[in-house]
């Protein structure tokens, strides 16, 4: 009897570890992130207004094109609030890209501090999440709504 009880709650605790080892990193929806960021009212733009072409967002972020396998990127020139949402072909070129958010953050403030200060808060709050193979960087106006939307897709 004992050894019986022993083995179930072996197996039971087998079960257990497995079910809470890593896994797959949950898919995001990039373009219905990007559609309920830009109807949130989180901006002090209409963002669906200032969508880029995803080709851009390489040069301005400073990454290799061919780390991404899709992104989304709108940018409204001097409130320092974007929207960059990607899948990156790995999970060493998603660290790479995080990087990168965190290099923008910086070089932002830099250009932004003398002609838009009102822009180095939005920075000071900006959301960067990496989850595997993606990353979310997002500076707005109201980065608790804009956090809000993003843990929805994240968590």
């Amino acid at each position: 009897m004992k050894k019986a009880i022993a083995l179930i709650v072996t197996v039971c605790m087998m079960l257990l570890l497995t079910a809470c080892g890593g896994g797959k990193a949950k898919d995001v929806d990039l373009d219905a992130l990007a559609g309920e960021l830009t109807a949130s009212g989180a901006f002090t733009m209409d963002m669906s207004q200032y969508a880029m072409n995803a080709d851009l967002a390489a040069p301005t972020y400073g990454f290799d094109a061919g780390d991404v396998e899709k992104s989304v990127f709108y940018f409204v020139s001097g409130t320092g609030e974007e929207i960059f949402l990607a899948k990156a072909v790995s999970e060493d070129a998603a660290a790479g890209l995080e990087s990168r958010c965190a290099d923008r953050v910086a070089g932002q403030k830099a250009s932004l501090e003398n002609y838009a200060p009102d822009a180095i808060p939005r920075l000071d709050n900006a959301i960067t999440v990496r989850q595997g193979q993606y990353v979310i960087f997002v500076v707005a106006n109201d980065s608790a709504v804009a956090q809000t939307i993003v843990d929805k897709y994240v968590k």
